[in-house]
């Protein structure tokens, strides 16, 4: 078997998790999504780094530091759990995740003080299998509804999957096993398992450091690409923008089993807007819907400004029915989210038709009859979704 030990595996993992944090600190965005994911990464690093107080601790503090920092490594992996849901663009209520984040922490630490030692190897069992599940299933749930699979988006899933793995093979052993004597670093798995799990304590913040990186820089660059080719008011992408990029998005989902829904969005009564508040007020509005649009749409769709307060949407979808609910949910945030300026607070409706592309059409044409249903919004009364029949 063998030969680790486990107390400098908790030591690397706190040092490693200091890299991380440096290495996470060196991405620079402007997205407030990306934004809130770096700071929870820097969060969760920062508790795992308490792993290091274990190898510089002084033997007769040992017992007592290693129960204190398996406390914080459970809020530090409750973190990175909550960080990849902020990343991939599923929100999580901040009182709920910052909830969660300490009841990892105050459950272990209160099993510790408390508790027998039974429960308490059973209770660092249960909180690290279930959080490294939950970071599993999001991460594969990402993949699955992905049209296109990143590389790196593949390896997260690959460094979750294997950390729950471990983690539900130390529980079922800590909950069939009789129990004691356990081990003074507390990790309670099978002989043949201990090796890895401490391996894995050791590399986890590295690696999801690293991979972490590789994704949002991938993300980063892919958006200074199309800012080559975007409208300088806004941000989001021109026509020309728009034709160049949505044209190779077509080109990419002919072999992949998504279609693309192309949705026309027009601020309702937008005139009203800039003749009662001005023309940099009018600006200043369709600067935060661009804004407000682009953080409710995942990173593969394409959003451009089509013409004066015309925008328009590229969306890899797997269905109709998906199409629709994404249109519909931009459709009542935007009214339910007045624009704040400097002369208050401005409220606006859109209207929004919907139409797909055909794999024997143009883009062209999927865009006169997103522009069809829109017109026909409008004329229904406006703040409303129109959806065009799948075989129109």
């Amino acid at each position: 078997m063998l030969a680790i030990d486990v107390f400098t595996c908790y030591g690397v993992a706190g040092a490693g998790s200091l890299v991380g944090m440096g290495l996470i600190s060196q991405i620079r965005t402007d997205q407030s999504r990306v934004r809130g994911a770096l700071d929870l990464y820097r969060w969760a690093f920062c508790c795992l780094s308490a792993l290091l107080w274990v190898v510089l601790s002084p033997d007769d503090w040992r017992p007592l530091v290693t129960q204190v920092a398996i406390g914080f490594a459970a809020a530090g992996v409750t973190l990175l759990a909550w960080a990849f849901r902020q990343l991939n663009g599923r929100r999580t209520p901040p009182r709920l995740g910052w909830a969660l984040t300490a009841a990892a922490a105050v459950v272990l630490w209160g099993m510790a003080a408390f508790g027998s030692d039974t429960a308490y190897v059973q209770a660092i069992a249960w909180v690290f299998a279930v959080v490294s599940l939950a970071m599993a299933v999001d991460q594969g749930w990402l993949i699955l509804r992905s049209p296109r699979i990143q590389r790196s988006e593949l390896s997260l899933l690959v460094v979750a999957t294997l950390f729950a793995l471990i983690w539900a093979i130390t529980l079922a052993h800590v909950m069939s096993e009789a129990g004691g004597p356990y081990p003074a670093h507390w990790l309670y798995a099978p002989d043949w398992l201990l090796p890895i799990t401490a391996l894995g304590f050791a590399i986890l913040p590295l690696s999801v450091a690293a991979v972490v990186f590789a994704i949002i820089n991938q993300r980063l660059n892919q958006q200074l690409r199309n800012r080559a080719l975007s409208d300088d008011l806004t941000g989001a992408l021109s026509r020309r923008g728009l034709r160049e990029l949505g044209e190779r998005m077509l080109s990419m989902q002919a072999h992949q089993p998504t279609s693309v829904a192309v949705l026309m969005m027009d601020v309702d009564h937008f005139k009203a807007v800039n003749d009662s508040y001005g023309h940099q007020v009018g600006d200043y509005v369709l600067r935060q819907i661009t804004q407000l649009t682009r953080e409710r749409l995942r990173d593969d769709a394409l959003l451009a400004r089509y013409g004066g307060e015309e925008f328009t949407v590229l969306l890899p979808v797997r269905s109709h029915l998906e199409a629709s609910a994404v249109a519909e949910r931009l459709r009542q945030m935007l009214a339910l989210t007045p624009c704040e300026t400097r002369g208050g607070p401005v409220s606006i409706t859109v209207s929004i038709g919907v139409a797909f592309h055909r794999p024997d059409g143009t883009l062209e044409d999927a865009l006169a009859r997103a522009d069809a249903c829109l017109y026909e919004a409008k004329q229904a009364g406006r703040n409303r979704v129109v959806t065009a029949r799948p075989d129109a």
